[in-house]
């Protein structure tokens, strides 16, 4: 691989990551779920208490998020008709498990899982398949990427476009990224 092809992959990498995890950004997105009503005041503070640490405990995950995100990037432009980025994430996902499991690396194999293969090779919604490994690392994280992935991109929270959705693909798109925790949820009203 040309060293310039090599750079531009890294930086398109650290600069996703880096927008996933803007804490400001992050900030701005709860404060919309807020006045969406999907979440209360409560749990927006709970979240954006909890989101440093779960952060840095989910780093590898993030890496790898970012990389698909940058995938994205990367071919939105592409001119060939092929499913170039499926191809990519794929290719992605199963040449981090195999150099994880050449490391001998069992937890981080675990991350390129079957599940998130599966989900890498789904057109459109793949970019989204470390969402997966990340949801059972931290629900709280991926809930709060998930709705600031969408905002960036769409102008709209995930809730809002599950709340418009059809019912499979709410289900599906709920199984993906739960609402928080209990402890957190806003009160019935």
């Amino acid at each position: 691989m040309p060293n310039k092809f090599r750079e531009r992959v890294r930086r398109s990498i650290a600069e996703a990551e880096s927008r996933l995890v803007d804490f400001e950004e992050l900030e701005h997105t709860m404060q919309r779920l807020v006045q969406e009503g999907a979440i209360s005041e409560r749990t927006a503070h709970a979240l954006g208490s909890a989101l440093p640490s779960q952060i840095e405990d989910s780093r590898y995950i993030l890496r790898h998020l970012g990389a698909h995100f940058a995938i994205g990037v990367v071919f939105a432009f592409d001119l060939v008709p092929l499913p170039l980025g499926t191809i990519a994430r794929v290719s992605w996902v199963a040449g981090s498990r195999l150099v994880e499991e050449a490391r001998r690396s069992r937890d981080r194999a675990r991350v390129h899982s079957a599940s998130v293969l599966f989900l890498a090779a789904i057109p459109w919604f793949g970019y989204a398949a470390y969402l997966l490994p990340l949801r059972r690392k931290s629900a709280e994280l991926a809930f709060v990427l998930a709705n600031h992935s969408w905002l960036t991109r769409t102008g709209r929270t995930y809730e809002d476009f599950l709340g418009r959705t059809s019912s499979p693909l709410r289900r599906l798109g709920r199984w993906l990224i739960p609402l928080p925790t209990p402890e957190i949820v806003p009160p019935a009203v």
